[in-house]
């Protein structure tokens, strides 16, 4: 800003001494006002170097949210893996009488509520503070973990009366999980800046997966204690441990606080952009400017000649679909695989779960530095390519499903390639999402998270029928559709983040100023901040009410006249003013 003033003002300068002198008469030379000029645009260019620089090295900024919303992940994820992702399926199914089709009808009832929640709240959500339905979803949550403990104290082998009660329960679960999910994740959407939603999601992805690691310890060293077998007690106590550790969930959601949120820096892609091109077409920056600056981000292109940056929130949606319904016949189906096909016992399963987090934090790492070298969607797809090809591979290898030292390294590689992208995508999600539409776009997970339950009913009835081998084929077909179908399109479409971030700076330089108002003759604008407030007895155009805190009109100067006089009085005062600017001009 002081570079530009001093080119301002020495042309003026220049002319002034013109209009006095001449050449022939002025005995001593002319001052030469482009002498400061190469310092001043050395001056500048190693400033705009420094910025450039500093700018490389930005991170995210964390906050309260932030802070809270990755607390809240580390402790679920801490009592969730104790018990649901490797114990409560063998203890359901043992409750279910060893029937995989009623295991996979009470997964179904779970994502079933979830799906039915969501969409209600997720409307919600957006119409009002996010806060509000993560308050009603803490108490749902705290009714949750209550009658779980209580159904699973009462729970006994090969009752359907049992049985069904814990399917209610997991009703109520995946209530809580359409409760609070999308409120959750468009909070923290909303309290990032554009251009390190996949730091974002690194991060949340690292501390789940850390934290994850902590759960199979405790089981692992709850079922060492107490007898290393697949009996219901000892289960029970494994369950109870779980319930007991997800109560600090339920106190942090009463924290977590919309006005604590970022602003326009923290919008939609598509939207930041929009607003840079209007304040070009007022003025702010040329359109060959405009061409050249990260505004533009992929902004004209058509794949197939229809498919366009709108469609990308949809694409990954239905390739999240294809996804979870494809996971679902197989996933919730490993800890039982590797029981009954591998002959594994509680604690041998617990060091496999110990090791899986490790391997996808990992990948996630991996991915997410790779990303930022060579974009989100060409690694989403080779690593999802790699996944499918090795559940083909654990299809191919029945004669070895009895070989614990053979299946465990495919079956973690495979989850490691799958589970690594996650976070990348729904970062493009939330990048291309506008902030008032977002908590509805999260409750569309939900569609995906009942295709991933639902699908497990059909899961049950495959293994049941044809095995597992037949399942985990079935799964590769279908998540291989959706990256041919779904994901490769968006390759063209998705911009780096290094051009979001980019994008967002000259959001945050050109949002601070009005270009196109009028300065004072010859101030500065340290002048013209520093000066204070005038009254003046006729009103300029920047002293209208609100516009500009330079001018203020004079208290009660028209209370005497009648409202159409005062009306009159006040526009020609404002004509007054324009003619005036006008004769400095």
């Amino acid at each position: 800003g002081d570079v530009e003033n001093e080119e301002v003002k020495a042309p003026l300068l220049a002319t002034s001494m013109a209009s006095y002198t001449s050449m022939e008469s002025c005995p001593l030379p002319l001052i030469d006002v482009t002498t400061t000029t190469p310092t001043g645009g050395k001056e500048n260019k190693e400033k705009k170097e420094k910025e450039n620089k500093d700018k490389g090295k930005r991170r995210l900024k964390l906050n309260q949210n932030l802070i809270l919303g990755f607390t809240l992940t580390g402790v679920f994820s801490f009592a969730n893996n104790i018990y649901a992702t490797n114990v409560f399926p063998n203890f359901l199914l043992e409750v279910a009488g060893g029937n995989t089709v009623l295991f996979g009808l009470a997964e179904a009832l779970s994502g079933l509520s979830q799906l039915v929640a969501a969409f209600p709240i997720g409307y919600l959500a957006d119409k009002y503070k996010r806060k509000y339905l993560l308050w009603f979803g803490g108490g749902v949550w705290t009714a949750y973990i209550g009658l779980l403990g209580y159904a699973t104290y009462y729970a006994h082998r090969s009752s359907m009366k049992c049985f069904v009660i814990l399917c209610a329960v997991l009703a109520l679960g995946g209530l809580t999980n359409g409760i609070v999910g999308g409120p959750l994740m468009a909070l923290l959407d909303d309290s990032v800046e554009a251009g390190f939603r996949s730091d974002m999601e690194m991060y949340y992805s690292v501390i789940w997966n850390l934290a994850s690691i902590v759960g199979p310890i405790v089981a692992l060293v709850s079922f060492s204690v107490i007898g290393n077998q697949w009996n219901l007690q000892e289960m029970k106590f494994v369950i109870f441990l779980g319930c007991a550790a997800t109560i600090p969930c339920v106190i942090i959601c009463f924290f977590l606080d919309d006005n604590k949120t970022l602003g326009k820096e923290s919008d939609s892609v598509i939207k930041i952009e929009q607003e840079q091109q209007q304040q070009a077409a007022q003025g702010d920056s040329s359109t060959k400017d405009l061409e050249g600056s990260p505004a533009n981000l992929e902004g004209e292109k058509k794949v197939l000649g229809f498919i366009g940056r709108k469609h990308i929130p949809w694409f990954l949606f239905l390739q999240n679909l294809f996804s979870a319904i494809g996971a679902g016949m197989t996933v919730k189906f490993f800890p039982i695989f590797f029981q009954v096909e591998c002959g594994l016992n509680p604690v041998f399963l617990q060091i496999v779960y110990i090791c899986l987090p490790l391997v996808v934090v990992l990948g996630t790492v991996l991915a997410t530095k790779l990303s930022k070298k060579f974009g989100r969607m060409q690694i989403i797809i080779p690593f999802n390519i790699l996944g499918i090809s090795l559940t083909f591979t654990m299809a191919l290898m029945r004669r070895w499903y009895t070989l614990p030292h053979v299946m465990i390294p495919v079956y973690l590689a495979r989850c490691g390639f799958m589970w690594s992208t996650g976070g990348l995508a729904y970062s493009i999600i939330a990048d291309y999402v506008p902030k008032e539409y977002r908590a509805r776009w999260n409750t569309l997970e939900s569609i995906a998270s009942f295709g991933w339950s639902g699908s497990a009913l059909l899961g049950g009835k495959l293994v049941r029928m044809s095995g597992y081998s037949t399942t985990f084929a079935i799964t590769a077909i279908v998540q291989l559709l959706g990256v041919l179908l779904f994901a490769l399109p968006l390759v063209p479409l998705v911009a780096k983040e290094s051009d979001i971030q980019a994008l967002v700076e000259d959001q945050k330089e050109s949002g601070g100023t009005e270009t196109d108002e009028l300065e004072e003759p010859l101030l500065g604008n340290e002048a013209r901040e520093s000066a204070e407030p005038r009254e003046i007895i006729t009103s300029s155009i920047r002293g209208l009410p609100g516009l500009n805190p330079m001018f203020n009109e004079t208290e009660n100067e028209n209370e005497n006249l009648p409202d159409i006089a005062s009306s009159l009085s006040k526009s020609l005062g404002h004509l007054e003013h324009i003619a005036r600017v006008g004769s400095l001009g």
